[in-house]
């Protein structure tokens, strides 16, 4: 008679251990490739929205237009300047708009960038010149921001805060011999530098020489 022989409990047990710490490590490691995934997909967009942002920065501050505008008051404001609106870093005429033969439109836009809590954000007006209750198209194009500096190189080689100058601001004369008002100063600077300071990939200089 043939004895059949089987697995004690002990090595059940040992077996059983054994898968366990195998299935263990084994959700562990998907676990880190999931975790990788994500990290990866998150550091893929935020490098495209960056990407996103340099570009359209690039296009905007590289096509400046000495083109004065009237705002909705009728008040003219400069080609580009900083002080028109308190809540914006930097307003500007850009050119390089597309225009489809079908529509007769200006290839000059005017454009705005704020700062918004941690968001950037660009503004742009359908028409140069503003009329009465005419608001500006608003995106957001990057968040996640601790800071946005821009600073504006003169014709003297140093560095201004905003644009135009207070010297140059309070050297032109803003009406003429008869009191009538004369037409702003189309004074552009040499180079613009903008610095974002991201929160997750510090700051981020672009610098654009302006013709």
């Amino acid at each position: 008679m043939t004895r059949q022989q089987g697995f004690t409990l002990l090595e059940l047990l040992i077996a059983s251990i054994i898968f366990a710490l195998m299935a263990v490590m084994a959700y562990g490691g998907l676990t880190n490739v999931m975790d990788s995934s994500e990290i990866s997909k998150s550091a893929l967009l935020r490098l495209k929205q960056l990407q996103q942002t340099i570009s359209i920065l690039d296009r905007d501050l590289s096509q400046i237009v000495r083109r004065p505008i009237r705002d909705e008051y009728g008040n003219e404001q400069a080609a580009l300047t900083t002080g028109s609106n308190v809540d914006n870093l930097i307003e500007l005429t850009r050119g390089g708009q597309s225009s489809p033969p079908a529509l007769l439109r200006s290839s000059l836009v005017r454009v705005a960038y704020r700062f918004d809590e941690d968001k950037l954000i660009r503004l742009r007006w359908p028409q140069l010149d503003r009329s009465p209750n005419m608001e500006a198209k608003q995106s957001i194009l990057i968040d996640n921001l601790e800071n946005v500096s821009i600073r504006f190189l003169d014709q003297n080689n140093e560095w201004q805060q905003q644009w135009p100058p207070l010297s140059a601001s309070s050297a032109e004369p803003t009406t003429d011999a008869e009191g009538n008002p004369v037409a702003m100063p189309t004074v552009q600077p040499g180079a613009i530098e903008i610095i974002l300071t991201l929160s997750d990939w510090g700051d981020i200089r672009r610098l654009y020489a302006i013709k």
